[in-house]
């Protein structure tokens, strides 16, 4: 029995229509996947590719090793160096041909301290020493960071002037003499840093970072007649920890 041409007309319809629905549920789920690519917007990526720059300030404190203080060379055996509180200022920037992972950085910074040696006997000599230590650190770092979104640490090194300030002296020395006038030098410095850096705004961070900090003293003491007294010096080495806060731009 032949079959009417009108069913088979509608046969091919039937077919060609649950094609088409097909296609139609796959276009559909694959839309989903297309839109879910994942975009960088222009000015996010010009963000990245820019240098950044950046100002911070902190407070630090120290802790000295004990070095001893040497009137003319003769050692001052029972030294105490003592740390106190200070300050600084920083001024840095992370250029964008590096990948903002190597930056350099000027430092400002300040330190109070006091030096101790009580009365003492040895050799025949009897020592004692006793002044406030102060400091003005002028120092260029130059920083490895880990470029993080969030979390940044680094590590560093630093080399400048500090300015040592012996101040309210009293050096006692039987064989040597007494100095009283108070005394400053410049000397060569450098650092080590370790540091953590925590971005908490658009433009705002937090910071800490520690500092192995060596400068040696030579200060040349005058009298009260305006003489020239006695040298006498200090190899300073502390560890300093620090924390603050910084503005990127």
């Amino acid at each position: 029995m032949k079959t009417p041409s009108w069913v088979l007309a509608a046969g091919i319809l039937t077919v060609l229509s649950s094609h088409a629905a097909v296609s139609k549920a796959s276009a559909a789920d694959a839309a989903p996947t297309v839109a879910k690519s994942p975009t960088v917007s222009p000015e996010a990526k010009q963000d990245e590719e820019k240098t950044e720059w950046y100002v911070s300030v902190y407070l630090q404190g120290s802790r000295p090793l004990n070095r001893p203080v040497r009137l003319q060379e003769d050692p001052f055996a029972n030294t105490d160096v003592q740390g106190r509180l200070g300050g600084g200022l920083k001024v840095g920037f992370f250029p964008a041909f590096t990948g903002r992972l190597v930056g350099l950085e000027a430092e400002l910074s300040g330190l109070d301290g006091k030096v101790n040696a009580p009365t003492a006997t040895t050799g025949g000599v009897t020592r004692s020493a006793n002044f406030r230590l102060q400091s003005i650190n002028a120092m260029a770092n130059v920083l490895l960071r880990y470029p993080g979104e969030v979390i940044q640490p680094y590590i560093g090194v630093g080399a400048g002037l500090s300015g040592g300030f012996a101040r309210d002296l009293n050096l006692q020395h039987s064989s040597i003499g007494t100095v009283h006038e108070n005394a400053a030098d410049g000397a060569l410095a450098y650092q080590f840093i370790g540091g953590l850096r925590a971005n908490v705004g658009e433009r705002l961070f937090l910071f800490t970072e520690y500092k192995y900090f060596v400068a040696n003293y030579q200060w040349e003491s005058e009298l009260a007649n305006g003489s020239r007294g006695p040298s006498f010096t200090l190899n300073s080495r502390m560890h300093v920890i620090a924390g603050g806060l910084g503005f990127h731009f």
